[in-house]
């Protein structure tokens, strides 16, 4: 079964339409510059502390902070940086902005110095840390899957449109989509959730 992680959310009716689609992760964003920060919207992170049982809530952070902007039961980081502390119980996903093969050797040197529990792959954006709606070449995921013994988390420019077509060329640990079932940053297209974890589960099935 593929993982999916609805990212982005900000208030309440997102989280309940992506906890009654499937989704089984919600992510919340916890930098400041981004358009989905939940510091923006009163109340985003109190629906972190009150998800269902079997929902996990990913905190992600440009900087491996342990200290994130919500309660979590994973962390998710881009920056170079290590952890230096965390609590046992959360688990670590590195992200990492994938521009071309060269990305994977800066992968591999990455995580011979840190290793986290699972590896997300996104698109380089040169602007923006992640949520560009843009994809990269998925032949590189495939690669990254079979060189790293690490759960791999597809991301960048997912939509339910490609989305078939990215799992069964990749078939990754899990899909996170956060622009890719937005009516505007910060606010989901319901309809495209739904749509979006019905093929997961869809494809899943073949």
């Amino acid at each position: 079964m593929t993982r999916i992680k609805i990212c982005g959310i900000t208030n309440k009716e997102d989280a309940q339409a992506a906890i009654a689609s499937g989704a089984d992760a919600l992510g919340f964003i916890c930098v400041p510059e981004s358009p989905r920060f939940v510091g923006l919207f009163p109340g985003a992170a109190e629906i972190a502390r009150n998800l269902p049982p079997f929902i996990s809530s990913v905190a992600v952070n440009r900087q491996p902070s342990f200290e994130p902007c919500i309660d979590c039961n994973a962390l998710q980081w881009y920056d170079a940086d290590t952890p230096s502390k965390f609590r046992s119980e959360i688990k670590l996903i590195r992200a990492f902005s994938i521009r071309d093969a060269s990305s994977l050797d800066f992968i591999e040197s990455e995580i011979a110095r840190f290793r986290p529990d699972a590896i997300l792959l996104d698109t380089y954006h040169k602007n923006v840390l992640g949520g560009s709606g843009e994809t990269f070449n998925w032949d590189l995921a495939v690669e990254a899957k079979n060189r790293f013994d690490l759960p791999i988390i597809l991301a960048g420019g997912l939509t339910p449109e490609n989305l078939a077509e990215a799992i069964r060329q990749v078939r990754p640990y899990g899909v996170d989509v956060s622009s890719g079932v937005e009516r505007e940053p910060g606010k989901k297209n319901h309809d495209k959730i739904r749509e979006f974890c019905r093929t997961v589960r869809l494809v899943d099935l073949e």
